[in-house]
C-alpha cells in the first residue's frame, strides 16, 4: 500500500520514511496524518503494516527511518541478535538528531491536516521527545516508551496518552 519517500531535516540529513497514502483520499481528503514511530528493529513490516493500517482508516501514516543516521536501511525482525543490533544502533543516535528527523516527517505528514504522533518500544520515548519538542505535533501516544523517566519533568506541548504493560 504504501511507498518510500525521502525527507530531509534541519540539519541537511537525507533518510527515508515509509509513506502511506490513504484510502479515504479519493473520498474527499484524508482524515489527518500520523507519524509512526518505530521500535527499535527499525521500519520493518511490522511498522510498515501499522502505517498501512492507519492509511485504510483514512490517515496519512509516515514512519521516518530513524536508524537512517547510523544505518540505512535497517529493517530487523524480532529474534536476540535483531535486539542487539537495535540496541547497538539506537546508542549511536544522538536525540537533537532524532528530534530533528521526526520534525521532518511531521512537516511533511501536516500538508494532510492534523498531526498525531504514536510510537513503540524506542518509539514510545521518541513520542514523547517530540510531544515536548517538536512543532505541529497536535498529539501523541508512548507505548511502552524505555526512556521516557530521564525526560519525565519536560512539559508536553500537546495531549499526551502513555501506555505501559504489566
Amino acid at each position: 500500500m504504501g511507498e518510500i519517500i525521502k525527507l530531509t531535516a534541519s540539519d541537511g540529513h537525507e533518510f527515508d520514511a515509509y509513506r502511506a497514502q490513504p484510502v479515504r483520499e479519493a473520498q474527499g481528503g484524508p482524515r489527518g496524518a500520523v507519524v509512526v514511530i518505530q521500535e527499535i528493529f527499525g521500519v520493518n513490516a511490522h511498522i510498515r503494516d501499522v502505517a498501512d493500517g492507519f492509511a485504510s482508516e483514512g490517515y496519512l501514516a509516515i514512519a521516518p527511518a530513524l536508524f537512517d543516521r547510523v544505518k540505512p536501511g535497517l529493517d530487523l525482525g524480532y529474534g536476540e541478535e535483531d535486539f542487539a543490533n537495535g540496541r547497538e544502533t539506537r546508542g549511536k543516535l544522538e536525540n537533537d538528531g532524532i528530534v530533528a528527523d521526526v520534525q521532518a516527517a511531521v512537516d511533511e505528514a501536516a500538508k494532510s491536516g492534523k498531526v498525531g504522533v504514536i510510537g513503540y518500544c524506542f518509539g514510545g520515548a521518541v513520542a514523547w521527545m517530540a510531544a515536548t519538542t517538536c512543532t505541529g505535533v497536535a498529539c501523541a501516544s508512548c507505548y511502552y516508551g524505555g526512556g521516557i523517566h530521564g525526560s519525565k519533568d519536560a512539559t508536553a506541548k500537546c495531549s499526551v496518552q502513555f501506555h505501559f504493560g504489566d
